[in-house]
C-alpha cells in the first residue's frame, strides 16, 4: 500500500514538474484573438441534444489566431466567405443554418483587425473541415495547413450518413491540379495523432475524435492568462462539459470520443487551471475579449 502511495506522490510530482515547464516555456510576447466568422441562426436543437429546435437562435462562428515568435496560427477559417454575396455556396444547407456574412466578417477583413493578411499565417490549424470551419481553408496557400489524415479522408469521402457537413467546392483548393506528382496543393502536416507545434508546450495540437473522424482541439498555454483549450466543435456550449451533456448524436461522429474530449478538458482545467473557449456558445462568446483586444 506504501509504495503505491509513493509511486501515486512520485507520478504527481512528475506531472506537476511537467506542467510548471510547460508554462515556463511559453514565450513572452505570445497573444490569442478572437476571430468572427459571422453567426449561424438555427434552432439550438441541431447542436443539444433533446434542445427545442424553435425559436432559433444566433450561433457564432468563431476563429481564433495566436501570435507566437516563431509565426502565427490560425485555428480554424469559418464559413466560405462567398456567403456574403452568394447563398447557394452552400446549397440548401443556408436555409437549415442562415448564415449571416457580410463583408466586415471576411476571413481578410477579420485578420485585417490585427494587422495581419492571409500570407501573415504560418500554420492554420483546421480543427476539422465541415462548412463553418474549413470554409475559406483554401485562402492560405503560402501557410502549412495542419490536419489528421483521418479528417482529410473522411471530408473528401465521409461514411454515410456525414457527408452533408462539407461542402466539395471548399475542399477542391487542397487537391493538386492534374498532373501532379503530389497530392496536396498546399503545404500540410498530415497528423495521426497529437503535435506539440512549436517544441516548446505552448500551442499543442489535441486529436479528439469525436464531432467528426478527426476532430482536434487546440491547447494555448500564455504566458500571462494561462492555459486556453480552443474546443470548436469537440464541445458546442460550455455546459456540456460542466454537465456532461452529449450534443446532438445526428452530428457526432463517435459521441463516446466527445465524452472522452470532455474529460480531456476537466482533467486540463484540474490539472493546470486551463480554460476553454468554444466557438459557438452564443452566452460565452458575449464574455470574451473580440479582436483587436487580445489575451496575452
Amino acid at each position: 500500500m506504501q509504495k503505491t502511495i509513493s509511486g501515486a506522490l512520485v507520478l504527481l510530482a512528475g506531472l506537476l514538474v511537467m506542467t510548471a515547464q510547460a508554462l515556463a516555456d511559453s514565450p513572452a510576447g505570445m497573444k490569442l484573438y478572437v476571430l468572427n466568422s459571422g453567426p449561424l441562426k438555427l434552432g439550438k436543437g441541431y447542436l443539444q441534444n433533446f434542445a427545442p429546435m424553435e425559436p432559433k437562435i444566433e450561433v457564432p462562428v468563431g476563429m481564433f489566431v495566436v501570435k507566437h515568435p516563431k509565426g502565427n496560427v490560425l485555428f480554424d477559417t469559418g464559413s466560405n466567405d462567398k456567403l456574403i454575396t452568394d447563398l447557394s455556396h452552400w446549397g440548401k444547407l443556408a436555409d437549415v443554418f442562415e448564415p449571416m456574412m457580410t463583408p466586415e466578417v471576411s476571413i481578410e477583413a477579420q485578420l485585417g483587425k490585427i494587422g495581419l493578411k492571409p500570407d501573415d499565417i504560418r500554420y492554420v490549424v483546421a480543427s476539422h473541415l465541415h462548412l463553418d470551419h474549413g470554409g475559406n481553408v483554401g485562402k492560405f496557400p503560402n501557410s502549412t495547413i495542419v490536419v489528421q489524415n483521418d479528417e482529410l479522408n473522411f471530408a473528401m469521402f465521409p461514411d454515410e450518413p456525414f457527408a452533408a457537413g462539407y461542402i466539395p467546392a471548399d475542399l477542391v483548393p487542397l487537391r493538386a491540379g492534374l498532373g501532379s506528382s503530389r497530392p496536396n496543393a498546399i503545404n500540410m502536416l498530415r497528423l495521426d495523432g497529437d503535435l506539440d507545434l512549436f517544441g516548446d508546450g505552448s500551442v499543442y495540437v489535441k486529436r479528439s475524435v469525436g464531432h467528426t473522424k478527426g476532430t482536434q482541439m487546440l491547447l494555448v498555454r500564455l504566458p500571462k492568462t494561462g492555459p486556453i483549450i480552443l474546443t470548436s466543435d469537440a464541445a458546442y456550449f460550455r455546459v456540456n462539459v460542466e454537465k456532461s451533456l452529449p450534443p446532438n448524436l445526428a452530428l457526432a461522429y463517435d459521441p463516446a470520443g466527445i465524452m472522452r474530449g470532455y474529460d480531456w478538458i476537466r482533467f486540463m482545467m484540474a490539472s493546470e487551471g486551463a480554460n476553454f473557449f468554444t466557438a459557438h456558445d452564443p452566452d460565452a462568446w458575449k464574455t470574451l475579449k473580440h479582436a483587436p483586444e487580445f489575451y496575452e
